[in-house]
């Protein structure tokens, strides 16, 4: 029996790639192994948003190219091939086969034909392809939560960013076919289906039904043993009014809102083509008094070309201001082939990572104090591993977690005091 052994790097909607290609090679009677070393078959299915994610995928592609010995096919899948297409071929000749970040479902193709004797294949194509229900998904999260591809691609064309390159147009999944999945991962014992797209607010609008997202949660709620629904990578312009008032009623989304809004100034956002910053604004004063108690993440970009000591001092007031539970940030990659590669003036290296660690420690002292308010108080905890679980208003993976005082099945959901903060992001329970 051949054994394949899968690497996914990157974001949770990538991580859904890798866990279809896992499903449909082991229904078609492949092994899976965790070592490389014991693999015939070794996939990296990586990612190039921005330089950082491009490094990490050449350093694994590298290391792997290196022990790989001659019998084992080493494929390349994911958003480095649809970027860097054949030049992979040259940067690394161990390389069998490559395949684009839409061209993930031909695995099983790809795999048969190698081990028929063919070498250096290339499949990446324009990004088209929208997997559904009947694609077989090999969950490699824990029991307790799924991730639920509701999208793929985006049309916002934010200046800075690759991923209409890489991932193509917006489009959405059939509302009903969406449905059928989240019956099926909730069948294996899933308890969170925490959905994603590049804009999840924007689902349905590419095809002329804005409602769609609407009409989605509203069947979710109905799953009986689903206990919590999740949304991240939302956006303001998207975001309605509809949605906030099915949120603020319902017993099973959590009051948790992701809302990436990458800068406070308006001529940094006019240039990288966002919303005006009186429009977050508005969405977030909205959220907070519509939705009592709700956590609010949101994601920011510094050292966009001209971004100035003013605009950059700004953002800080307007974090210290806003006060969201929980932040993230990163510094801008210039990209070849988005609109933002020619601007300038370009901001130097140490500018840039000296804004981001006084951004993140600003944030630091406010998520801290979110979480020693929290201590004491009893929650809703979901268990993820024997001892470790997360909160309603903890997105896992992404937040900090809850460190249990006792052993618990994944999955349980039970009512536990906080006792404590934990370096910071994370808690502890008993």
């Amino acid at each position: 029996m051949m054994k394949v052994n899968l690497i996914s790097l990157g974001c949770p909607k990538n991580l859904v790639d890798s866990e279809v290609i896992l499903g449909k090679l082991g229904q078609a009677g492949y092994a899976l192994t965790s070592s490389s070393k014991d693999a015939d078959i070794i996939i990296i299915n990586t990612c190039s948003f921005i330089d950082k994610a491009r490094s990490e995928s050449y350093e694994v592609i590298s290391r792997l190219a290196c022990q790989k010995s001659s019998l084992q096919k080493l494929i390349i899948c994911g958003c480095l091939p649809q970027l860097e297409k054949r030049g992979l071929f040259l940067k690394y000749p161990q390389i069998d086969a490559l395949l684009g970040s839409a061209d993930f479902y031909r695995i099983e193709e790809v795999v048969g034909q190698l081990f028929n004797g063919e070498s250096r294949l290339f499949l990446v194509n324009e990004p088209c392809f929208l997997y559904d229900s009947s694609f077989p998904r090999l969950l490699s999260t824990p029991s307790s939560y799924a991730y639920l591809k509701i999208a793929e691609g985006c049309s916002n064309r934010c200046s800075y960013c690759l991923i209409p390159e890489l991932r193509g147009k917006y489009r959405s999944r059939e509302p009903k076919d969406v449905v059928k999945e989240a019956k099926a991962l909730v069948n294996l014992g899933v308890k969170e289906l925490i959905l994603i797209a590049q804009d999840t607010t924007f689902y349905g609008w590419d095809l002329g039904k804005k409602s769609s997202l609407l009409w989605l949660l509203e069947k979710l709620e109905k799953i009986d043993k689903l206990k919590w629904i999740r949304l991240l990578y939302t956006h303001p312009l998207h975001f309605t009014f509809p949605l906030i008032r099915m949120i603020a009623d319902s017993k099973k989304i959590c009051r948790y809102i992701d809302l990436p809004l990458q800068h406070t100034h308006n001529k940094i956002l006019a240039r990288m083509k966002r919303p005006r910053f009186e429009l977050a604004e508005k969405l977030v004063a909205k959220l907070r008094e519509d939705i009592p108690g709700v956590t609010l993440r949101t994601t920011f970009l510094v050292g966009f070309p001209g971004e100035t000591k003013e605009h950059f001092n700004k953002l800080l007031k307007d974090i210290e201001r806003l006060r969201f539970e929980w932040l993230g940030a990163f510094t801008y990659s210039s990209e070849k082939g988005t609109s933002a590669y020619s601007l300038t003036p370009r901001i130097p290296s140490k500018v840039k990572e000296r804004r981001y660690r006084e951004l993140m420690e600003l944030q630091q002292s406010i998520t801290s104090g979110f979480n020693r308010a929290k201590v004491g108080k009893i929650y809703p905890l979901l268990v993820d591993k024997k001892a470790e679980g997360h909160t309603e208003f903890q997105a896992p993976e992404i937040d900090g977690k809850v460190f249990l005082s006792k052993k618990h099945l994944p999955g349980e959901l039970f009512q536990g005091k906080i006792s404590q903060v934990k370096d910071c992001y994370d808690l502890v329970e008993g």
